[in-house]
C-alpha cells in the first residue's frame, strides 16, 4: 500500500504543529480502509484535534446526527454510501450543509474533484498528501466553521433581541392605543348620551358590525374584493365613531320627542359631514391609522342607501364603502329594536320585516342575507348587552 501521509517533507507553512489553545475542534474521518483511517486519525490527533471515525457515508450520517463535527475528511470510494452520496445528503440537511468537507482521493482526475466541490465540498487533498497540507486544510476549514457558527449565534442573539424589542414596543403601542381608543370611545358615548334613550347603542352596533364582518370574511361577496383579515377588528373599533358628529347638533333637535321638521332634519343630516370633518382632522394629524380611516367612511356614509336615495352624497350600491353598508344594517336594526325619544321599541320580528323590506333598496342585498343568517347571534348579543345595562342600573 502506498504511503497516505508523508511526514518527512519540510514544513513550508511556518505554522506551529498544533492549533492554539481553545482553537481545537472535532474532525470526523470517513474512510472505509481501517489502515488509512488510523493514519489520518493519528495525524489529526497529533495536530491537536479530536478525531472521530466512520467507515462509510451511512455511518457518518448517524455520527453527525449524534454530534456535529467541525470538519469532515471524506474518502470518495466507499461501500454502502459513497463520498458523493454523503455530500448530497449533507446538502439536503439544514443542520449538516454548513459542515466543511475535505475530500481525500487517490484520483488525479480534476473533473472528479470539481464534481465534489460543486456538491458542496470545501476543499480537497490527493493521496499521498503531506502532514503540513492536512494541517493547513483543517485549520482553514475549522476556522471557517467557527466563523459561521459565531455568525449564526450573533444572528440568533440579534433576532432574539429584535423580537424582545418588538414585543416591548408593541406592548407600549397597545397601551397607548388602548388609552386613545378609550378616550375616543368616551367621546362617542358622550355624543350618544345627549340623544335620550340610546342607552348602550354604540356597544350593540359595534358587536353586530363585528359579527357581520366576521361572516363576510368567511363568505365574501363574489362580486367584490374580499375584505382583509384585519377588517372585523377594524370595524369593531371604528363602529363607535359613526355618530360622533352629533356633538355638532343642537340638543333641541337630538332630544325632540316628536317628528323633526324638514329644516330640523336637514340639520340632523349634518352629523355625517361633521363627524367626517372631525375625524379627517385627526387623520391629518396622525395619518396611517386604519380605524380612523374606516371611522371617516362610516361617519360620512352610514346613512347612504343601496338605491342611491340616502344622504349626504347619494352614493349607491358598491360606491358606498363596505364598512358603511354594514353599519347601515346594524344602526337601523338597533334603532328599531330600542326605544328612542320619538318612538317606542319594536320587536325583533317587526324589525327584521323592515330590514328585509329594505333589501336591495335601503340595504346591500348580499349583506342583508348574511344578516338574516346571523339572526340568532344578533338577538343574543343585543340581549346580553341590554342585560348588562339593566344590571348596572340596578347596582
Amino acid at each position: 500500500m502506498s504511503e497516505v501521509i508523508s511526514e518527512t517533507a519540510p514544513d513550508v507553512t511556518g505554522a506551529s504543529e498544533k492549533p492554539a489553545a481553545g482553537d481545537s475542534g472535532t474532525v470526523l474521518i470517513v474512510e472505509d480502509s481501517p489502515i488509512i483511517r488510523r493514519l489520518i486519525r493519528d495525524q489529526v490527533k497529533k495536530l491537536g484535534y479530536i478525531a472521530k471515525e466512520a467507515e462509510n457515508g451511512a455511518e457518518a450520517l448517524v455520527s453527525m446526527e449524534e454530534e456535529l463535527p467541525d470538519c469532515v475528511i471524506l474518502d470518495l470510494m466507499m461501500p454502502v454510501m459513497s463520498g458523493p452520496e454523503l455530500l448530497d445528503k449533507m446538502q439536503e440537511s439544514e443542520k449538516l450543509r454548513n459542515v466543511p468537507v475535505i475530500v481525500v482521493t487517490a484520483l488525479s482526475d480534476m473533473d472528479k474533484i470539481v464534481f465534489c466541490i460543486e456538491k458542496g465540498a470545501a476543499d480537497y487533498m490527493q493521496k499521498p498528501f503531506r502532514a503540513q497540507i492536512l494541517r493547513a486544510r483543517l485549520a482553514s476549514c475549522i476556522e471557517r466553521k467557527k466563523l459561521h457558527d459565531r455568525e449564526m449565534q450573533l444572528q440568533q442573539q440579534l433576532a432574539e433581541h429584535s423580537a424582545l424589542l418588538e414585543e416591548r414596543v408593541n406592548k407600549q403601542v397597545k397601551q397607548i392605543t388602548a388609552a386613545q381608543l378609550s378616550t375616543i370611545f368616551a367621546m362617542c358615548k358622550l355624543a350618544e348620551s345627549r340623544d335620550e334613550d340610546t342607552g348602550e347603542h354604540i356597544e350593540r352596533v359595534r358587536e353586530i358590525c363585528y359579527l357581520l364582518a366576521l361572516r363576510l370574511l368567511e363568505k365574501p361577496n363574489p362580486n367584490e374584493p374580499p375584505p382583509p383579515p384585519e377588517f372585523p377588528d377594524n370595524i369593531r373599533t371604528a363602529a363607535p365613531l359613526h355618530d360622533i358628529g352629533k356633538v355638532a347638533v343642537s340638543d333641541l333637535i337630538l332630544q325632540k320627542p316628536g317628528k323633526l321638521t324638514d329644516a330640523e332634519f336637514e340639520t340632523m343630516k349634518t352629523h355625517t359631514t361633521a363627524g367626517y370633518s372631525l375625524l379627517a382632522d385627526v387623520d391629518n394629524l396622525h395619518p396611517g391609522n386604519n380605524f380612523i380611516h374606516m371611522g371617516k367612511e362610516i361617519a360620512l356614509y352610514h346613512h347612504e342607501k343601496w338605491n342611491g336615495r340616502g344622504y349626504p352624497t347619494g352614493k349607491k350600491e358598491m360606491e358606498i364603502p363596505i364598512s358603511a353598508r354594514i353599519m347601515a344594517l346594524a344602526d337601523v336594526y338597533d334603532a328599531l329594536t330600542h326605544q328612542r325619544c320619538y318612538k317606542p321599541a319594536m320587536s325583533h320580528e317587526e324589525a327584521m320585516r323592515i330590514i328585509l323590506d329594505g333589501r336591495g333598496s335601503h340595504f346591500d342585498p348580499y349583506l342583508t342575507d348574511l344578516f338574516v343568517e346571523l339572526e340568532d347571534d344578533i338577538i343574543r348579543v343585543s340581549k346580553e348587552l341590554d342585560e348588562k345595562v339593566t344590571s348596572a342600573a340596578a347596582s
